[in-house]
């Protein structure tokens, strides 16, 4: 695949860098392991893989992290679907969902399950704006349609989603629900909807 965060050039500078300038090496006492080592440590790289292979020759791997969502802090940040973050670059190619949330102590893991959940469905893969986490409690936001959205816990996803699909139907086909400013999906069996 073609890379969003790292490229040839950027990678070869990183190589330079962290073989501190001892590029006239033997390739047999070149340390893979403290390249490989080194490599792995920069945020963007999701794993590295250094081998010379039977001719002596040296092949680099790389795979980068992919984005899923962009975490509204400062400064902003990338998380991946294992909820790993990395530094933000604007990249207008990306169309992510945001990430809020109030509280200062945050399972970015969770909250990247929670999102990779809700992506999997290709409705809101592409309706997925804002998602906000207020005690332990998710709320989102779609592009299309103006009301709050209260999900609850990460819990039941594909009911919650279903219950949602239907009422975003109901609105495209009745004049009456434009007023509803919140629904809430997190009772079972039910989406508990306010009007203004």
């Amino acid at each position: 695949e073609k890379p969003v965060l790292l490229n040839d050039s950027l990678v070869n500078k990183l190589l330079t860098q962290n073989l501190s300038g001892k590029l006239v090496l033997n390739k047999d006492s070149l340390d893979l392991n403290i390249l490989e080592n080194k490599m792995k440590s920069i945020p963007e790289v999701e794993s590295v893989e250094l081998y010379l292979n039977h001719e002596k020759k040296f092949f680099l791997s790389i795979k980068e992290r992919k984005p899923l969502f962009k975490v509204n802090s400062s400064p902003p940040y990338f998380s991946d679907s294992n909820g790993v973050l990395f530094k933000f670059k604007k990249l207008d190619s990306l169309n992510l969902p945001s990430f809020k949330t109030n509280s200062s102590i945050t399972s970015f893991s969770t909250t990247a399950e929670f999102i990779k959940n809700l992506k999997t469905d290709t409705f809101l893969d592409n309706e997925l704006e804002t998602i906000f986490l207020n005690n332990k409690t998710y709320e989102i936001k779609l592009k299309s349609f103006d009301f709050k959205i209260i999900f609850g816990k990460p819990t039941n996803v594909k009911s919650k989603i279903k219950k949602l699909k239907v009422f975003c139907a109901l609105k495209n086909f009745n004049d009456s629900t434009d007023s509803y400013t919140e629904i809430n999906l997190s009772y079972n069996n039910q989406v508990v909807a306010l009007k203004s």
